[in-house]
């Protein structure tokens, strides 16, 4: 058995019973693993490294079915809960403080990567490895995971304590340090993963970290620090290789079906380069039953199918003949098996789509049918609507007023029909595990088409109805895609200012657009209002939204003006997270001071 030690704050206390406490100290474990035997072979410290990556993957995509890791996007300018969409906490700023469960949870989760982190930078110099070349590797992604969760501790909470050695023992006495000394340390951390990493390529596994992956957040920090032509030199040196590009034409595992390259993107087994995906950086691995991946062995999963998708098999339309649902089931061709948890933002639904260009709205592949369900087919032959669509796409107004009752519009606007992003569901892509025998009732056959009876035949007994295993996503996550990277040299362009700068900063969003068959811009037309919306635009539900609005101060702003459920609440000091209140009471022998606005 392997452990792995979590030193973390909130902080360990350690107790002895009345013994011989000098012999106990002196004592070498045989029988089971402690800290000093279980950091000495290779295998042990590429079982460390495991865990950091394991770490990553989960901490913006629990794998326990919560709605914990949707904080980053609740009560943002890009959506809200939709459970309790003006009740919730995210919705209701007034509320929300340092004994909210987020905050702490985010908080530790990130100390215990440090943490573990630590203890392989502190312990490796004296490890059993078989060259100086695996070991300086090792070390260069350990500290790659520090600066790493050092970066959602800062963006979320400013000043935090800045742990860099490993802590053997109960410590009461973490002060914060200053947000400057923190992002220093994440540059120093990231500047030498970016020299001792490997290069893209053969050199580096699936999923393994790269030098790009420590360059595209050098470029992040330095934008942090106000050094924006490192940003720009680092950036550079990334999408300037020759090694990575937008996708241009169709590829992967369902090329041969409806869709585009941007749906592309976003199917099972098309994120690694081993696809012929040239623009992933960094990606995390949870593809089903595959090595490191989720599924039925590891009794995990990603659940962004439950959280991102409306109940819509719990969905009655106005006039609907008495005791019939108006969807069928939950179906692979209607995205899976939502539960809506997280419901877009109207100014992500249709907002970002028409400010630029109104045209944009029908000729960017972004926002086009095959990446963005917005038209319901009514399935359940026994409904009164059977074989209409519910059309969200032409005029959303009128489709919620023709089908939705007035009562509880506002209910099933938020929970039960809504506009599905389709970059996280495996649309029509489901595993077999996840699906079950969808065949018509007695009732329903004789009143449905007979397209619909060949549909539901043409899926052999399995499927498209989802069975109560569903809900899963088991499809690679991109934590780094060469467009995010684009629009990072674009922000700091931008803020190098000038019209020339401006220029350049027009012609990395104009690479994105582009591709997307969106309208093109100008130099002038770039602030950083638009940077954002094209962050939304492209990396809707990739990025953790909360940390880049965070990092630029303008989560209060973003939020106030696109989120009109947390528009009357949300205040400035929310632009930071409040130190968890559990923290401040554990730290007994120093304080631990609280942020602005909260209190302690």
């Amino acid at each position: 058995m392997k452990h792995l030690k979590y030193i973390c704050l909130p902080l360990l206390f350690i107790a002895f019973s009345s013994c011989n406490e000098d012999k106990i100290l002196e004592e070498t474990p045989l029988d089971f693993a402690t800290v000093e035997n279980s950091y000495v072979t290779q295998g042990n410290f590429e079982a460390a490294i495991a865990q950091l990556y394991n770490q990553a993957r989960r901490y913006f995509g629990d794998p326990t079915g919560s709605a914990f890791e949707m904080d980053v996007w609740f009560g943002t300018d890009a959506g809200w809960q939709a459970r309790e969409y003006a009740s919730h906490v995210y919705s209701q700023y007034g509320g929300f403080g340092p004994d909210n469960g987020d905050v702490a949870q985010r908080w530790t989760d990130a100390y215990k990567i440090v943490s573990n982190a630590n203890t392989v930078i502190s312990r490796i110099a004296d490890a059993d490895i078989d060259s100086e070349a695996t070991k300086t590797r090792l070390l260069a992604e350990s500290r790659f995971f520090r600066a790493w969760a050092y970066r959602t501790l800062v963006y979320l909470y400013g000043d935090v304590p800045l742990v860099l050695k490993e802590v053997s023992s109960a410590k009461r006495d973490y002060v914060r340090a200053p947000k400057t000394d923190v992002l220093a340390a994440m540059i120093d951390d990231f500047e030498f993963a970016k020299t001792n990493l490997p290069s893209v390529g053969d050199e580096a596994a699936n999923g393994r970290l790269t030098k790009d992956a420590a360059r595209h957040f050098l470029a992040e920090t330095y934008i942090s620090v106000g050094e924006n032509q490192k940003a720009i030199d680092n950036a550079s040196e990334i999408i300037d290789s020759g090694k990575y590009a937008l996708m241009q034409n169709r590829f992967g595992s369902r090329a041969n079906e409806q869709g585009d390259v941007y749906w592309d993107l976003f199917r099972l087994g098309n994120q690694n380069r081993n696809s012929g995906n040239t623009e992933g950086i960094w990606i995390h691995q949870i593809e089903y039953e595959t090595l490191g991946g989720y599924g039925a062995s590891s009794g995990e999963a990603n659940f962004w199918e439950r959280l991102i998708g409306p109940e819509y098999n719990r969905f009655t339309a106005k006039d609907e003949n008495l005791g019939v649902r108006t969807f069928i089931y939950e179906s692979t061709y209607h995205g899976g098996r939502g539960q809506g948890f997280f419901r877009p933002s109207t100014h992500v639904t249709h907002g970002i789509w028409k400010n630029v260009d109104p045209a944009d709205y029908d000729n960017d592949i972004r926002n086009s049918e095959n990446n963005v369900l917005r038209k319901w087919w009514i399935d359940n032959p026994l409904s009164a609507h059977y074989g209409k669509i519910i059309d969200l796409r032409t005029n959303s107004k009128l489709a919620y007023e023709t089908y939705l009752n007035a009562a509880t519009i506002e209910n099933d606007s938020n929970r039960l029909i809504y506009p599905v992003f389709l970059k996280l569901t495996q649309i029509n892509n489901h595993f077999a595990t996840d699906l079950t025998d969808g065949s018509l009732t007695a009732a329903q056959e004789p009143l449905a088409t007979q397209e619909h009876k060949d549909l539901i035949a043409s899926y052999g007994g399995v499927g498209p109805k989802m069975n109560a295993n569903a809900r899963r996503h088991f499809v690679d996550q991109y934590a780094v895609r060469l467009p995010e990277t684009l629009l990072l040299r674009a922000e700091a362009y931008m803020k190098l200012g000038g019209a020339t700068n401006l220029d350049l900063a027009a012609a990395d969003i104009n690479t994105i657009r582009s591709r997307a068959n969106a309208s093109l811009i100008t130099g002038s037309d770039v602030t950083i209002d638009f940077i954002l919306d094209e962050r939304l635009r492209e990396l809707f539900l990739e990025e953790p939204r909360r940390i880049t609005l965070n990092r630029l101060g303008l989560l209060y702003d973003r939020t106030k003006r696109f989120n009109h459920y947390s528009s009357s609440s949300v205040a400035p000091h929310n632009n930071l997270y409040p130190i968890p209140s559990i923290e401040i009471q554990n730290n007994t022998e120093a304080e631990l001071t609280q942020n602005t606005g909260y209190p302690n």
